[in-house]
This record gives C-alpha cells, structure tokens and sequence, in this order.
C-alpha cells in the first residue's frame, strides 16, 4: 500500500488556505509583504538572506524558511538567485566544515538512511536529484559529501543546479500566490506550471525513499 504524499498535499493545502482567508476578508497578508518590501531595496537585505542561510546549512540547521522570505519579496529570478547563492555558499561552509569535524559529522548523520545512500550514489547526476528533491535534507548531503569526500567541482555544480532548481520553483509558487486577487489568477498557466512541477517532485520524493531508503 502506497503512503499518501501528505507533504504535497499540505503545500497545496497552505496556499490554497491562504487565498481563501484572503477572499473571505479573514486574513490579509498584503501588509505584512509590504512591510518586507519595504526593506528588500536596501543593498544588505540580499546580502542578510545569504548570510544566515550560509550559518544555518553550516551547523546543519534548516533554512527553508528563507525560501518563503526571498520568495515574498523579490521576483521569482532575484529570489532564485539569492537562494541559490545562500544554498551553495552555506553548502560549501558545510563540506569544509564537515571535513574539519568529521568525527562529530559522523556521529551527527552516519546512522541516516540518507547518508548511506549517499556512501553508494555519490555521483555527479545523482548528486543533483537528490539535491533537488524537497524531501531530501540538505545537511546529510552536505556533511556526507565532506566526509565522503566528493570531488569539490562536482560538489559545487551540483549543488548550484539543486538550488536553482528548487530555489526557482518554490519562488515561483510562493510570488504567484502571494500576488493572485483572484483564484483565476491562481490557476493561471504561467501560475500552475512551477506548482505543478513542485508537488511532482514531492511525489517522486516519496518514491525514491519507498524505493532506496527503506
């Protein structure tokens, strides 16, 4: 029997949740983007983006919020190309990190199931799927890598695939919902087809740990 892929289902749920509160006059979240627009055109606020995604991928800590901040604020390619750059440059942290401590890495993240897979599948193309699955956590690739160590250039263009990849899906989604006044706005082509695409990789996410992880 096959698990329902609660996390797709739960993505569409929050932003289909959020345009019906919006509609209903509940909840308005237009201020609260104003509000953090209203600092995205300082040159630092990019720059404050990457450098706390950087610390927390370096400590193994999850930075996914940064998705929906950047993804709020600034236009699906800008959005893309901070979270890529915050990803890869806290990935890299991470790597050398992970190198340096790999006694401590080792006991934070050898007993995965993910880990292991990665001591298996360490090459380039394989490095970039899992890289770019929403499931799959960034700090087990990034201390596994280290530890296993992987070649610095594959480790790096792969990543930067992973996150502009993801990182440009996620914007995408987040900006065009942020943004519809209407739910035909939301079900527009231009609107649907990153979401789309999202909720099948949370799928096919689901499928690779029924099929390589357990």
């Amino acid at each position: 029997m096959r698990k329902i892929p609660f996390k797709a289902i739960l993505l569409v749920g929050l932003i289909v949740l959020g345009i019906a509160l919006k509609r209903l006059g509940i909840f308005d979240w237009y201020p609260y983007l104003h509000l953090a627009e209203s600092y995205a055109h300082h040159w630092w606020f990019p720059l404050a983006i990457v450098l706390a995604k950087t610390i927390l991928y370096t400590f193994a800590l999850p930075g996914s919020i940064f998705y929906w901040v950047a993804g709020l604020v600034y236009p699906p390619l800008k959005a893309t190309l901070i979270i890529t750059l915050g990803g890869v440059t806290g990935a890299i942290a991470a790597f050398a990190f992970s190198q340096r401590m790999a006694s401590g890495s080792m006991n934070k993240i050898g007993t995965s199931r993910f880990f292991r897979f990665i001591q298996g599948h360490s090459d380039f193309i394989t490095l970039c799927a899992i890289r770019t699955l929403p499931t799959f956590p960034h700090s087990v690739i990034n201390y596994g890598s280290g530890i296993l160590h992987v070649p610095w250039r594959r480790f790096i263009f792969s990543t930067t695939i992973g996150f502009g990849v993801k990182g440009y899906l996620y914007a995408s989604t987040i900006r065009h919902a942020a943004l519809a006044d209407e739910m035909s706005d939301c079900v527009s082509m231009e609107t649907m087809l990153p979401f789309m695409i999202l909720v099948l990789l949370f799928i096919a996410a689901k499928i690779f740990q029924r099929k390589y992880l357990q």
